[in-house]
């Protein structure tokens, strides 16, 4: 028998009696590695730089001589090679929450991430992000923690007794629900957080789970065993953490910042658990907030007590008219399978119930069963976080980090495509210009081709001119109305102001030149010809206008070619004209089309023609997007005219003819980065528009 004593090494536990391997989760934690009932242990191995060492082929004899306080008890051990303090010390750092807990104050942490350790990010080579005073340190005794001891904490960790609290929210609006979410993890804003889409299952795409979402609430219990945060002021970053900071705008260094450090600090979390009820409420549904909040409270009483408050009555709303609705019910019913989240959803009511637990055992059949299990697994709750750019002050390219994080919590795109997400996020700009469109007619009328629709109808006249966007990718197309009586029919291009730079182009050596192409070079076979009004007179093209696959066999060396410009031509004869579209590709080497969506103006009941709908489906096979609304941008644009300065339209007898939509693909279209790559013209509704074909493109990391 000799005491053990030594230095820190990192120790992985193998007990032979689980025949698994791993750390082995230890039941009562710290206390519990050193009782005698523990002779299954039987090998301890040095894990360092990567090798492996046996230094204990047995242990014949553990005996514990003091009071359960790693750094204070002497643990005797027979074997034949020492083993240390700290080995032991380690072993526990790897199975309790306890140590991971306090190990995550000061990490890194994706706010767009659910809130959970593992997604908490240290330094490249381990450590906080933050510096603390490691030269103080102390013991703490954890507060319900079965009398565990941390040792060698840093005097700036506090660690608080925690509370068990119930909190019922109001029923609120989607984004002061997010608002609220937000401040109780003392963040400022309304932008949804990770924790908040996983807690209401939201897609993480705001626009979308906005509309979707008439109004949210919850009713939670929370369960704090302890509470730990940090307490140095001010918080300094690292050195390494602000050398890592782009001092320009760029998109592969800042997505590789936020990447390895996140985009908040942790400074506090409860340890123990939750069990949390919400509700997400459909626009379509009529119940009203007061009816909907004592629904909820009810359905929370009845599951809080696990039954032993009444079940939910046959309660009426104000009116007297309406039941509580079954899908409240229905949460009460025993569920066969079990599963961490149990939802419930009525499509006739309009409502979705989402019960949830974290901490415990989280498969327990009711809420006091739950509540036994969450001091033996818990789980950390209730973060608190600083962002990463308030510790930034002075910092070169600090401005730029800035507004390539908030771009990433506003619109979430994935991790992968963060870089290209921000090489996407340029001004954007309409060819023409409006400053260059004509004030007065610089060309007699009868110089513009013209269509017309119907014996004694109206003329429209069609601009020929070709708008290039100047080799800038196109994110948009629209139909315009030029003219000083709105007479004149256009079409517009919305594009980048600079190229990214994942799209460099070849030498202009051996760069291939620009090619247009229409739907009037097509055989007459291939040509979709559909009236504006009657037959006999002026007709559209709805074939797709695309690159020709030969111009990718030409020299064999593939990539993309990609819409740069547009042009409207009619062709015939009065009274039967047929109007084309025209459009300039332009070649993108060392690319690949991951995935194409076709999309048109964001109109609701919009009714396409045979020939549209023929030419969508057996020309590309895609499924025409029309009839699904497409959100838009408005309600995350703070510019007092998100869609570009009012143009006063002085006739509208010509749009009853013309949809004047732009379709467009922006930051709001996850993954943010789509470019156009071909488009058509189609009959919808009487009305002459667009259909875009867009593609998200694979770049590659280094040309």
């Amino acid at each position: 028998m000799r005491e053990v004593l030594g230095s820190s090494l990192a120790v992985g536990v193998f007990l032979q009696e689980q025949k698994r391997s791993g750390v082995y989760p230890l039941r009562r934690r710290f206390e519990s590695c050193i009782l005698p009932n523990w002779m299954s242990l039987c090998k301890l191995y040095v894990l360092g730089n990567g090798n492996t060492k046996e230094i204990a082929s047995g242990i014949s004899e553990i005996t514990d001589t003091s009071d359960n306080r790693i750094g204070k008890n002497k643990v005797h051990v027979t074997v034949g090679k020492e083993v240390t303090q700290s080995v032991l010390r380690a072993t526990l750092r790897n199975s309790g929450v306890e140590m991971r807990a306090f190990d995550s104050l000061g990490l890194g942490f994706d706010f767009a991430s659910d809130f959970r350790l593992k997604y908490a990010k240290s330094c490249p080579g381990g450590g906080r992000l933050v510096e603390l005073d490691e030269s103080r340190k102390r013991d703490i005794v954890v507060p319900g923690g079965g009398g565990v001891t941390m040792c060698g904490v840093s005097e700036d960790i506090h660690c608080d007794k925690g509370d068990h609290v119930r909190f019922k929210s109001d029923v609120l609006e989607f984004n002061k629900m997010s608002e609220l979410l937000n401040q109780k993890a003392s963040v400022q804003g309304k932008v949804p957080s990770g924790y908040f889409n996983a807690l209401f299952d939201l897609t993480g795409a705001w626009l979308i789970d906005a509309a979707d979402a008439k109004h949210l609430a919850f009713d939670a219990y929370f369960i704090s065993l302890y509470y730990l945060h940090l307490t140095a002021s001010p918080l300094v970053l690292r050195e390494k953490v602000k050398k890592a900071v782009p001092t320009h705008w760029n998109p592969a260094l800042l997505a590789r910042f936020i990447q390895t450090y996140g985009t908040h600090i942790i400074v506090g979390m409860g340890v123990g658990g939750q069990d949390v009820i919400c509700v997400k409420q459909k626009p379509s549904s009529t119940i009203s907030p007061a009816d909907l909040r004592g629904y909820l409270e009810d359905l929370g009483d009845c599951m809080f007590s696990d039954g032993a408050s009444p079940s939910l009555p046959e309660r009426k709303s104000k009116d007297s008219k309406q039941k509580v609705p079954e899908v409240f019910n229905r949460m009460l019913q025993p569920h066969t399978m079990q599963f961490t989240n149990i939802t419930e959803t009525s499509s006739k009511d309009g409502l979705t119930i989402i019960g949830s637990k974290r901490g415990g055992d989280v498969f327990s059949e009711n809420h006091s069963k739950w509540l036994q299990t969450v001091g033996a697994s818990p789980e950390a709750v209730r973060f608190k976080f600083v962002p990463i750019t308030s510790l930034l002050n002075g910092i070169p390219g600090s401005g730029y980090l800035s507004h390539a994080i908030n771009l990433y919590l506003r619109y979430k795109p994935a991790p992968e495509d963060l870089q290209f997400f921000l090489e996407f996020q340029v001004p954007r700009q309409w060819a023409p210009l409006h400053c260059e469109l004509p004030l007065r007619h610089q060309q007699r009328k009868n110089s513009y081709p013209w269509l017309q629709f119907a014996f004694m109808g109206p003329k429209i006249y069609v601009s020929t001119t070709q708008v290039s966007s100047s080799k800038k990718p196109i994110i948009g197309l629209r139909l315009y109305l030029e003219g000083k009586r709105n007479n004149r029919l256009a079409v517009h291009l919305n594009h980048l102001s600079s190229l990214p730079n994942i799209m460099t182009y070849t030498t202009t050596s051996s760069c291939r030149p620009c090619q247009w192409r229409g739907s009037d070079e097509y055989d007459s076979t291939a040509q979709f010809l559909e009236p504006i009004r009657w037959k006999r007179y002026s007709n559209i093209c709805s074939s797709v206008v695309k690159h020709d696959p030969k111009w990718l066999l030409e020299d064999g060396s593939g990539g993309v070619f990609i819409v740069t410009g547009a042009q409207l031509v009619s062709k015939g004869k009065w009274p039967k004209t047929v109007l084309h579209l025209r459009l300039l590709f332009t070649h993108l080497p060392h690319c690949s089309i991951r995935k194409t969506e076709w999309a048109g103006a964001p109109s609701v009941g919009r009714k396409s023609s045979i020939f549209t709908n023929l030419s969508s489906t057996f020309t590309f096979g895609h499924r025409s997007v029309a009839d699904a609304p497409k959100q838009l941008p408005a309600t995350l644009n703070s510019g007092v005219y998100p869609d570009g300065p009012p143009v006063p339209i002085r006739s509208t007898r010509m749009r009853k003819y013309v949809d004047i939509e732009e379709v467009s693909r922006g930051s709001h279209d996850m993954p943010g980065h789509w470019l156009v790559t071909a488009a058509k013209l189609v009959m919808d509704d009487g009305k002459i528009s667009l259909h875009v074909k867009f593609a998200l493109l694979d770049f590659p990391q280094e040309v």
